[in-house]
């Protein structure tokens, strides 16, 4: 697939890609492309697509490589949040003497998404493309931290009940079934949340590594100064991440801790419930034996007898465990 985009407005307007006027766009945006688009490109920008066969996962072995006047900018970008399917794919930003392309391995629909999010990102004179996309990419990044943010603190609220009322924490505890429930909730979107986490930062390390091996190739250029904000803004970033996976490791850890509680209330109830069965099952034992010679078997009052024994025992088991603090 292949997609022209042109500036209009201070946006990123898609058009019809006319092969015959691919020179004449402003960035040119290739996803899983046939030979007859990739060789089209070719041919009007004077360059050579070099493809990528897998999407990285972790880094990139190359990411930056000049070719005959040609950069070629391999970095690993954050896509499917929207959806909540969040992925890791792997777009090359070639920069040659005509319009930016980028080509993209991994996701749906290439950076379509991303041209989408332009509302006015465009600044009049930017006839860099690639400034424009890098600085629409961190801005998405800061969005979505954003996002992160406030449902960390969502959850936050949810997970430990500290703004809750004393009468709405009492209900939750009254109900384990309804907070045991609330913390598979819980647990569920902290794992979301650090996947988001985790490929965004890894994005963030690939663009990083990118800027700056950029910088050191225009040291002298008017590039650098921009470059140099950028790695700025990216180290930015990541800081910002590790806050946020640090706070998503201690409310994991809360929630483990949560959940502990709830097995040792049921655990100490179970063992409570057997030390207070224990002396009746034993008067029951003794008393439902079956010798021939038992004095209590013609006993009268043999049955009520039994029966008061293991009511009052189980009483002194109870007051028992209530002097230790057992229960």
């Amino acid at each position: 697939m292949l997609q022209a985009y042109v500036v209009e407005g201070g946006g990123l307007k898609p058009v019809s890609a006319d092969l015959a006027k691919l020179s004449e766009v402003y960035w040119i945006d290739i996803y899983e492309p046939t030979p007859a688009e990739q060789k089209a490109v070719e041919q009007a920008l004077d360059i050579r697509l070099r493809l990528p066969e897998e999407p990285a996962k972790f880094q990139i072995s190359t990411p930056v490589r000049s070719t005959g006047g040609t950069i070629t900018l391999t970095a690993l970008l954050l896509a499917g949040f929207d959806v909540r399917r969040p992925q890791l794919v792997t777009v090359q930003f070639i920069r040659a003497k005509g319009p930016l392309v980028t080509v993209t391995k991994g996701g749906s629909g290439g950076l379509a998404w991303l041209a989408q999010q332009c509302d006015d990102c465009v600044p009049p004179g930017a006839s860099d493309a690639f400034l424009v996309l890098l600085d629409l990419i961190i801005e998405c990044a800061t969005d979505l931290l954003d996002h992160v943010g406030d449902d960390l603190e969502r959850i936050n609220r949810a997970l430990f009940q500290h703004h809750a009322t004393p009468k709405h924490r009492l209900r939750i505890e009254a109900s384990p079934r309804r907070r045991t429930h609330q913390l598979d909730l819980v647990l569920t979107e902290l794992g979301y949340s650090r996947e988001v986490l985790v490929k965004l930062r890894r994005s963030v390390l690939s663009f990083r590594r990118v800027i700056i091996l950029l910088q050191e190739r225009s040291v002298d250029s008017p590039l650098a100064l921009k470059l140099k904000s950028f790695e700025h803004e990216l180290k930015a970033l990541a800081e910002a991440e590790e806050d946020l996976s640090a706070t998503n490791a201690f409310m994991l850890d809360g929630a483990v801790g949560y959940i502990g509680i709830l097995q040792s209330r049921v655990i100490n109830i179970l063992t409570i419930l057997g030390v207070l069965l224990t002396p009746p099952v034993l008067v029951a034992s003794v008393y439902g034996m079956n010798f021939k010679h038992m004095p209590e078997l013609d006993w009268t009052w043999g049955y009520a007898w039994a029966l008061g024994l293991m009511v009052v025992s189980a009483i002194v088991m109870y007051l028992i465990v209530r002097m230790r603090g057992w229960l």
